[in-house]
């Protein structure tokens, strides 16, 4: 079988590469890319907050992403067309059933191809995205351009050009697969010697300027796409190319669409807080911890060294979130485990932003999450407080975390929360601001998870929220958005195999 597939997968990736549509949309990328810089500059953003991107920048990246995935589906409808529905409909593709070749074998083999145009493509756009990124938002006609990022990019993108259109005139060679192959490693090489350059040409490290969150969300983006194309290349067993893009951008709307309406009714609980901030009863706090890395990350943010950091008088907090503090490792002390609240007997004063929806009291479960409607709370479920208990440090066997005191000048904004078995409830980690407050765990209802399955979420790919608000990605949500492509991939692919097995070629 494997014999079968990779000539198919092969001539199909050739073919895919040969598409003028392909290099078209390369230009295109690079045309919108350049013109995000010049445009998006009203946001009237702070620029003096943590995270990859801040101030203008955060919708210069949101735009940038956008303008990825609206051309990726784009191109995955026109390639997956061309793959296959203009065979069928050439006739072409009875050279390849009429052999001993298994029609999965095909549908398979052509899809690799796809796939593999699809990732070239995907490459070129996202280096396009981040020497954007690095260049950043023109606010005024007075900002200085990023000399740098300009004439390295020009070069890579007129370069590949260039050779392709000269190797077509003198050797024949195709023009848009030429330049394309050739796009992808010198857009790259643009991009890490722009890494190596600030914008007056002085070098720096590697590092300096690069923003592996933002690389990790591309990463997630390529896999909404590789989705994206497997859709259109079953859709495009039955279907035109007209057809199969329009079926590939309702999918799109709807899958970005699913959780306001078919999302938020799997998951039931009620949200009463929102997180302001917490304080540990000792005055101790996670950035005591982690004090020297702290001031040499907020220091490197503000391009000086920590002696000056330290002298104008800055509050490394004010540059580095509590959520990069916990991100920066475990650390072996008993004042660490209670400040995280993971002591049997831990304690924490938790400050809402506004009174609760219903009126706390002591004795009530204590749930957080970072999600308004309770999906992937903090707190796993444990037993409910008994009026016959105390709200005391050890007053039961079993794990507890419970709100033990309200102060009563707060108007139920300020309580106290404490672990009250004798052993504790897991938590990954404390409670943070703008976490979300429930009173009791999260129920699943079973009918609408399994429409919400059916849809390709494409909100599990699309990371910008979390980048703008300056949350670290996990690798673990990267492995889970990997599988769960991985799983939708070969849903469209059984689907394509179904809709082709029964489908005249003749």
């Amino acid at each position: 079988m494997i014999g079968h597939i990779l000539p198919i997968a092969r001539n199909s990736f050739i073919e895919s590469l040969r598409q003028p549509i392909l290099v078209i949309m390369m230009l295109i990328a690079a045309f919108l890319q350049i013109m995000n810089t010049w445009i998006i500059g009203f946001t009237m953003g702070r620029s003096a907050v943590p995270g990859e991107v801040t101030g203008d920048n955060k919708l210069l990246y949101d735009v940038s992403m956008s303008t990825v995935f609206v051309l990726g589906i784009v191109l995955a409808s026109f390639i997956a067309t061309s793959a296959i529905s203009r065979e069928i409909e050439n006739k072409t593709i009875l050279t390849v059933v009429s052999k001993p070749i298994s029609r999965p074998s095909v549908i398979l083999g052509k899809y690799i191809g796809i796939a593999g145009a699809m990732i070239l493509a995907i490459g070129i756009m996202v280096a396009m995205l981040m020497l954007a990124i690095r260049h950043g938002v023109q606010t005024t006609a007075a900002d200085r351009p990023d000399f740098p990022v300009i004439i390295f990019g020009l070069t890579a993108i007129g370069g590949s050009i260039f050779i392709a259109g000269l190797g077509n005139f003198i050797y024949g060679w195709s023009f848009g697969q030429t330049a394309v192959i050739l796009m992808l490693p010198l857009i790259w090489l643009a991009y890490f010697g722009v890494l190596l350059l600030t914008d007056e040409w002085e070098l720096q490290p590697l590092v300096t300027d690069f923003t592996p969150q933002i690389f990790l969300s591309c990463l997630t983006l390529g896999m909404a796409l590789l989705v994206i194309a497997a859709l259109a290349t079953a859709v495009s067993t039955r279907a035109g190319q007209v057809l199969t893009i329009m079926t590939c951008a309702i999918v799109f709307v709807m899958g970005l669409m699913s959780n306001h309406f078919i999302g938020r009714h799997v998951y039931s609980n009620t949200r009463v807080a929102e997180i302001a901030g917490t304080r540990s009863p000792t005055n101790l706090d996670a950035y005591d911890f982690k004090r020297d890395e702290v001031w040499e990350l907020a220091a490197a943010r503000n391009g000086m060294e920590l002696e000056e950091f330290a002298q104008l008088g800055y509050d490394p907090r004010n540059f580095v979130s509590i959520r990069e503090v916990l991100a920066m490792g475990e650390v072996e002390d008993p004042q660490w485990q209670e400040i995280m609240l993971r002591s049997p007997g831990s304690l924490l004063i938790v400050d809402l932003l506004g009174p609760p929806i219903v009126q706390l009291k002591a004795g009530d479960s204590f749930y957080y999450g970072s999600s308004p409607n309770g999906v992937g709370l903090v707190t796993p479920a444990f037993e409910p407080f008994d009026e016959s208990e105390e709200l005391v440090e050890n007053s039961r066997e079993a794990p507890g975390l419970m709100i033990v005191q309200i102060d009563p000048n707060s108007l139920g904004q300020s309580m106290l929360v404490m672990q009250i078995g004798h052993t504790s409830v897991p938590l990954s980690r404390p409670p943070l601001p703008k976490d979300s407050v429930f009173l009791k765990p999260t129920k699943t209802n079973i009918a609408p998870l399994m429409a919400w399955s059916v849809i390709p979420n494409m909100q599990s790919f699309w990371l910008i929220d979390a980048i703008n608000k300056n949350i670290p990605v996990p690798m673990s949500h990267i492995l889970l958005v990997t599988l769960y492509s991985g799983c939708q991939i070969v849903v469209f692919l059984g689907l394509a195999v179904v809709l082709f097995q029964g489908r005249d070629v003749g």
